[in-house]
């Protein structure tokens, strides 16, 4: 029983390890759908042209940012396997030298010269379970497979999907400025949501950790804003154009 409640603690940790990708996500489709929805609003009075550039920059970005999160995680899982292999290969040439740096390490954990040199002459018995102590403790490399490539694409696709389209949905019923008001008020509540998600993902105070994750969110999208009019305001010649 206590086994099994380590395994599933083991697999809970695994999964919110995908946590990254789905708040990277779903803040990105919800920021650029809102501004992108923003900026057509004032150009056109089509409801339906402003519903097609939505559900276009939707699809296109959920693509590209899937596909940037396969590229930058295959490109960290395989440089993470080639120092695994790299620390096996170390602990087979040199054991000895791969025993002295595990007993430096468990030393440095506050254990015992005698306690630590027992754990690694019991360990060096084994070679399985010497090589993969030695590759967690001396280089930090632990076996958890949380680093899934596809299992992120996936995640960062579907986040920034549901984020794109939920400042959409209200040009589905609506148009004009009652849509795009509605549309960030749902942005808005929708950040804060993620917000205090995380919160309690984490224990922390879910109102304190809502506001923080909307204010830096919506911060960084003024932010940007305030750039793009000064931009405007230090080359009043250059146009911008919209979408």
């Amino acid at each position: 029983m206590a086994l099994g409640v380590i395994e599933q603690k083991k697999e809970v940790i695994e999964s919110r390890a995908r946590i990254r990708e789905f708040i990277f996500g779903i803040q990105d489709g919800l920021i650029s759908t809102v501004g992108l929805l923003a900026g057509v609003q004032g150009a056109t009075e089509s409801n339906t042209v402003v519903i097609l550039t939505g559900i276009t920059a939707m699809f296109s970005g959920a693509i590209s940012m899937a596909a940037g999160s396969y590229l930058s995680s295959s490109a960290e899982k395989e440089i993470f396997d080639k120092e695994l292999r790299e620390a096996e290969d170390l602990a087979e040439r040199e054991p000895y030298l791969a025993a002295e740096g595990l007993l430096k390490a468990l030393s440095q954990e506050g254990l015992k010269k005698e306690q630590s040199y027992g754990i690694v002459k019991l360990l060096f018995q084994e070679e399985r379970a010497f090589l993969r102590t030695f590759q967690e403790k001396v280089f930090g490399l632990g076996t958890a497979e949380i680093n899934r490539p596809l299992q992120a694409a996936l995640v960062m696709g579907v986040s920034f999907i549901v984020g794109a389209l939920i400042p959409l949905l209200p040009y589905l019923v609506l148009a004009g400025m009652t849509a795009l008001y509605l549309s960030i008020a749902l942005a808005a509540v929708t950040l804060f949501s993620v917000g205090v998600f995380k919160g309690y993902l984490a224990a922390r105070s879910l109102f304190l950790s809502g506001l923080e994750f909307f204010f830096i969110a919506v911060g960084a999208a003024i932010l940007g804003y305030l750039i793009g009019l000064a931009v405007q305001y230090f080359f009043p010649h250059i146009a911008v154009p919209v979408g």
